[in-house]
């Protein structure tokens, strides 16, 4: 069985890769804040700014996949509002990069569809239509030190969302679920768009790129576009509840240029050509985040964890 090291378990993103991969490698889940537990996973924390964890981490466990989830892995609509990337992330970017080409293990780095903006729709791999923001633009950095430092890593630009692992900081779904639950108003864009993936749809479609060795810069999104405003709509569809809390926004046009704030979706074609797999609608992804609410999926994160002994970065 490989092993799997999940660098940032306290994402939404790298918590459900860790949970929902735990029966199929030899998971490592190391989380930027407090020790978040991972049924099935050993855990542990690392430092996010420390610019010797990954080698350090690496040299230790020697994994043969590593998927780096940092600050660009939030969905920038994640609920309350995520933190932006900032400069000192290009750095510690880069030291994860050199440790997993120096010790020759698969590298996979989660970025945002947040580096694009309007007014081009579905933008390709190469599209050059960028946000202009200073986040996007640290975020232009992040991408370029990460394949300059190691050429084959499998860097990808995405928008996830799922179950959160800390009651703490819900999400999107958590936060749109408990207003609906509790009959508070709740206000969202329908301005911006986007292609959001479910985290564990993502998960699946990830592994297939590890062991096709799937390598370069790749758009791993759902298969359709939306605004947040409509994806609420649908969460409450598609699990009973009433829409008549939800009210549309419209984010003032001199603002579309924000970081996260424009259109951001994402052509998908090259990564469905290059492992002959669809990519699925948002209904679909909604139709299993409801089958893993019934399922108890969710008892996964905070389960007994394996704990990495007197391995603290």
């Amino acid at each position: 069985m490989d092993k799997l090291l999940v660098a940032g378990t306290d994402t939404i993103v790298g918590a459900n890769l860790a949970a929902w991969l735990a029966n199929r490698f030899q998971v490592i889940g190391l989380s930027w804040s407090n020790s978040l537990p991972i049924a099935g996973c050993e855990s542990a924390t690392c430092d996010p700014n420390s610019a010797e964890a990954a080698h350090h981490w690496v040299a230790m466990e020697r994994p043969n996949w590593i998927v780096y989830c940092g600050t660009p892995a939030e969905s920038v609509w994640t609920l309350p509002t995520p933190a932006l990337p900032k400069p000192e992330s290009v750095v510690v970017a880069g030291t994860w990069a050199r440790a997993a080409q120096e010790f020759g293990c698969e590298l996979s780095v989660i970025s945002s569809d947040a580096i694009f903006t309007g007014p081009w729709m579905f933008h390709r791999e190469n599209g050059t239509c960028y946000c202009d923001s200073t986040p996007a633009r640290i975020l232009r950095l992040f991408e370029q030190e990460v394949c300059d430092v190691y050429p084959n890593t499998l860097l990808l630009r995405t928008n996830v969302f799922g179950w959160s692992p800390s009651e703490g900081s819900p999400g999107l779904v958590g936060t749109i679920l408990n207003s609906l639950r509790e009959g508070r108003l709740l206000a969202l864009d329908c301005m911006r768009h986007a292609t959001p993936i479910l985290a564990t749809d993502f998960a699946d479609v990830l592994e297939h790129a590890y062991r096709q060795k799937l390598r370069g810069v790749h758009h791993l999104a759902g298969g359709e576009r939306i605004n947040p405003f409509r994806f609420a709509c649908l969460l409450a569809d598609q699990f009973g509840l009433a829409m008549s809390n939800l009210s549309a926004i419209e984010t003032p046009f001199e603002n579309r240029r924000e970081y996260g704030a424009g259109e951001s979706s994402l052509q998908t074609r090259r990564i469905r050509k290059a492992l002959e797999q669809p990519l699925p609608l948002i209904r679909d992804g909604l139709g299993r985040l409801y089958e893993q609410h019934m399922s108890g999926y969710r008892d996964r994160f905070g389960g007994v964890p394996q704990t990495v002994p007197e391995k603290v970065a």
